[in-house]
């Protein structure tokens, strides 16, 4: 193996390299083992001369090609695997930041997933909280139409209630009113009747049965402007004689006394029935 770096390097042949150690043993052992400083010279290193007409043999040659083959090769191996190693370490790195990246990405969905999830309970939780605010709106919007409803209802039964005892009051004095116009105008009516009775002369073909019916038309002081037989008795002498009876009253001053109210609606025109009940027959 020393001849082999020997050769490798320099080339020497086997004798010279034994020569070179023998000399060197022999200086060993004549050469003191230490040396005094005043002993010591001062040696000029020597100029080493390269001799390149050393004359090498083909087998070193072929030795020194294989060598160096040999070196080139395992060199090459070396930088093969330096290569590979930092291709695998490249794609190592590449793989980690891949994965990395992957994480991150996974990462960053499940993050999104969450804030979607998230919204999503927001908007459904605000969603359930507007419709039961709405739904209490309508529960108070309907518990006050009811109210409403119920007051107006009350309202309207009140009413109705006051309308009909203002109806039946005005009814009741309309019919104390009218009990009282009836028997005031039933009473005038008597009068008028009675005056013309008094007034009438019979004529001689006057009978039980007979009976006229007479418009009149007065004013409120009793004057009658008109008179006009409606209904005949069937006799015009008996007619007649109750057209003269009226002309003979002239005027009823009695009716002055009655109310402008009882005399418009009831006298204003005023039909009379004579059927004077004293004829014999």
């Amino acid at each position: 193996m020393f001849i082999s770096w020997l050769l490798k390097f320099d080339g020497y042949p086997p004798g010279v390299v034994a020569t070179l150690l023998l000399h060197g043993i022999l200086l060993y052992f004549i050469l003191p083992n230490s040396f005094e400083p005043r002993e010591m010279v001062t040696i000029e290193p020597a100029a080493f001369v390269v001799a390149s007409a050393v004359k090498q043999s083909p087998q070193q040659l072929r030795r020194i090609e294989r060598l160096q083959t040999q070196q080139q090769n395992e060199e090459a191996n070396r930088r093969q695997q330096r290569q590979a190693a930092e291709r695998q370490q490249q794609a190592e790195a590449a793989q980690q930041r891949e994965a990395e990246a992957q994480r991150q990405r996974q990462a960053d969905a499940q993050r999104q997933r969450e804030a979607e999830a998230e919204r999503q309970r927001v908007a459904e939780e605000n969603r359930k909280r507007e419709a039961e605010q709405e739904r209490q709106r309508q529960a108070d919007a309907e518990r006050e139409r009811q109210a409403d409803a119920a007051r107006q209802r009350e309202l309207a039964q009140q009413q109705q209630a006051a309308e009909t005892a203002r109806a039946a009051a005005a009814s009741a004095a309309t019919a104390q009113q009218l009990s009282v116009e009836q028997q005031m105008v039933a009473q005038y009516v008597q009068i008028i009747t009675e005056l013309v009775q008094r007034s009438w002369v019979r004529p001689p073909s006057a009978t039980n049965e007979m009976m006229a019916v007479v418009e009149l038309r007065l004013t409120p002081t009793g004057e009658v402007i008109d008179k006009t037989i409606v209904q005949s008795s069937g006799s015009p002498a008996f007619d007649s004689s109750v057209l003269a009876a009226v002309d003979r009253v002239g005027t009823f001053s009695e009716l002055q006394e009655m109310p402008p109210a009882v005399f418009e609606r009831y006298f204003r025109v005023f039909n009379l029935v004579f059927s004077p009940e004293d004829l014999l027959r």
